[in-house]
Parts: C-alpha cells; sequence; structure tokens
C-alpha cells in the first residue's frame, strides 16, 4: 500500500513550469445528474459481489467483507479524458480520502475497462456486462487509514496505456478504473477500505460538519508525453539532480554554488511533500515515503529558483 500524502509545508497552489513534450491531465469525478437539489453522479458506485449496490451513495467499498461474504468492487468513470490515442503515459495516480478509519488489510486488483469508450453506468447492470483489460496493478492496503485524510494508488500507467493504444480509442473518451476485492475467507475483520464518493459528506455522527467537500471527489492525475522532457527543464544550471527516475528511493543534489539554500518537492498539484535547507555541496534526499508519480523539485538560491521534473517509481 502505497502511504499517506504528507505535507511538509502548509503552500498553496501554483503555477508549474512545464516542458513542451510531457503534459498532466486531472480528471475528476462529476455530476452526471440531479436527484432534486442534489448533484449525482453516477459515474461512481460500487458492486457487491456482481450486482450494482448503489450510485448515489456518499462512499464506496473496496475489499472483502469476511463476516457477509461479499468481494466489493467499486469503480470510478472518467469523462473527456484528451489523451491522443497511442500515446505514452508516463504515470497514472488515483486519489481518494477515506471516509473511516480503517487498518485490516485489503488485497485489491485495479483494472481498467478494456473498451475504447467507457460507457455510463446503470443500476441494473452486472459486474460481467463489463470487460477488464488485460493490464492489472496490485493495490495492497496494509497501512492504517485515518478517516477524511488522502490516499494514493500505486502508479496506474499500464491499464492507462493499454486504454488508449487500443484501435478505436480517440482523445475525449471516457475511461473506467475498477477496484475488485478478493476473498480473504470468513472473517469478522473489515477487509475492505470505504473511501469518499462525488457525494461525499461528513458525518456529523464522526464528528464532522456535516458538508459535502469537493476537494475529496476521486481524482486521476495521469502524466503523458515524452519521459525524456521530465528533465533539463533550467540552463546554466548550478546543480546536479539524479537519479531523474528514482527507483530506490533516494535522490541526490550535488550544488557547485555556495547560494544554493533550500530544496522543495511538491506534487503534481502543488502541495509541498518534502523539504531540506542545504547545508552541503552534496545531498541525499530519502524519498522512499512519496507515492509513485511524477513530482516538480523546486531549487532555490539567494536570487534565483530553478524547477525541475522527477518520476518516482
Amino acid at each position: 500500500m502505497k502511504k499517506l500524502l504528507l505535507s511538509a509545508l502548509t503552500l498553496g497552489l501554483f503555477c508549474f513550469a512545464t516542458s513542451s513534450f510531457s503534459q498532466e491531465l486531472t480528471l475528476k469525478i462529476i455530476e452526471t445528474h440531479k436527484d432534486g437539489d442534489v448533484s449525482v453522479s453516477f459515474d461512481d458506485g460500487e458492486y457487491e459481489n456482481d450486482s450494482i449496490d448503489k450510485l448515489d451513495d456518499d462512499d464506496l467499498d473496496m475489499g472483502w467483507e469476511g463476516e457477509d461474504l461479499n468481494i466489493m468492487t467499486s469503480f470510478t468513470r472518467f469523462q473527456n479524458v484528451t489523451i491522443p490515442q497511442g500515446e505514452n503515459i508516463v504515470s497514472a495516480i488515483l486519489t481518494i480520502y477515506a471516509h473511516e478509519d480503517e487498518e485490516d488489510e485489503a488485497k485489491i486488483t485495479v483494472y481498467g475497462e478494456a473498451t475504447d469508450n467507457s460507457e455510463a453506468f446503470s443500476e441494473t447492470e452486472a459486474l460481467a456486462d463489463r470487460t477488464f483489460t488485460t493490464a492489472s496493478v496490485a493495490w495492497n492496503c496494509s497501512d492504517s487509514w485515518t478517516m477524511w485524510q488522502p490516499y494514493a494508488s500505486p502508479d496506474l500507467a499500464s491499464i492507462i496505456q493499454e486504454i488508449v493504444d487500443r484501435p478505436g480509442w480517440t482523445s475525449g473518451n471516457s475511461l473506467t478504473l475498477f477496484m475488485q476485492g478478493q476473498d480473504q475467507g470468513a472473517s469478522l475483520l473489515d477487509n475492505a477500505r470505504d473511501f469518499e464518493s462525488f457525494e461525499n459528506i461528513e458525518d456529523p455522527d464522526d464528528d464532522g460538519d456535516g458538508l459535502h467537500h469537493p476537494e475529496r471527489i476521486p481524482t486521476l492525475v495521469i502524466t503523458y508525453g515524452d519521459v525524456s522532457s521530465v528533465n533539463n527543464l533550467s540552463n546554466n544550471k548550478p546543480y546536479s539532480i539524479y537519479p531523474t527516475q528514482v527507483e530506490n528511493g533516494i535522490l541526490n543534489i550535488d550544488f557547485n554554488s555556495a547560494n544554493m539554500n533550500e530544496v522543495v518537492i511538491y506534487n503534481m498539484v502543488g502541495k509541498a511533500m518534502l523539504q531540506l535547507n542545504v547545508k552541503s555541496e552534496a545531498n541525499v534526499l530519502d524519498v522512499s515515503a512519496l507515492t509513485s508519480g511524477v513530482y516538480m523539485v523546486t531549487i532555490k538560491s539567494n536570487s534565483e529558483s530553478y524547477q525541475e521534473k522527477i518520476i518516482v517509481k
């Protein structure tokens, strides 16, 4: 299970300097209709075994209910995915918010829907009506979850790649991700993780404010394009940063100027994740707590600021 998204600083959003070769697309579950005055989306929901449970619940379950012997499969459908057919997918991270405090292990497998353009869901359909991608990603949730806090999936790039590689895929189509639990045997443990849906409400009975929180709607961030553009965004740099694709949790930053004084690593929605106050020419950063994905490294001197992208795998 990838770790909780923790911010080392309290900072607002800002605009990244981006390369012309790689791009980030942020997708959220959107409203599909109204129920009276209430905004509802049928683009996220859950299956209990093979049947749709609800399409307008304020939370979604993924995993295994050992007491009732139910496999829970949640889904998120994203519309208007403006990625060209056959484009290279660098990373794809789904961020969700916990609806309950939970610690029992949930063994999840993430799939995509193997279709050119994922259709809207209805409450009468069965899970068997949908075809899963060959590509899948294991998401074993073994860490404790804290209510109303964000959690990120492993990198789902292989799933998105299979979908956009389909001959019939067209920019602007819709895609669906399925998070399917597995049978973990009869048990009183709750081996399912609940997360906030489009219709989320912070329940007053759980010390919440009773309000809908749009920032907690499931979000998929896809980075696509030329992976080589993830490096070298600045010229004549008074530093070197390596490796730009971090696989062992260690990032190195070396300086050839005494004026460099701060390094901040941001995720792709502008939240500061790690900060280093520079004290030497050679610096080793432990980034193993970061979830898989693309990050912006901001390097500051007394008078200038530089930016680089890295990929954490």
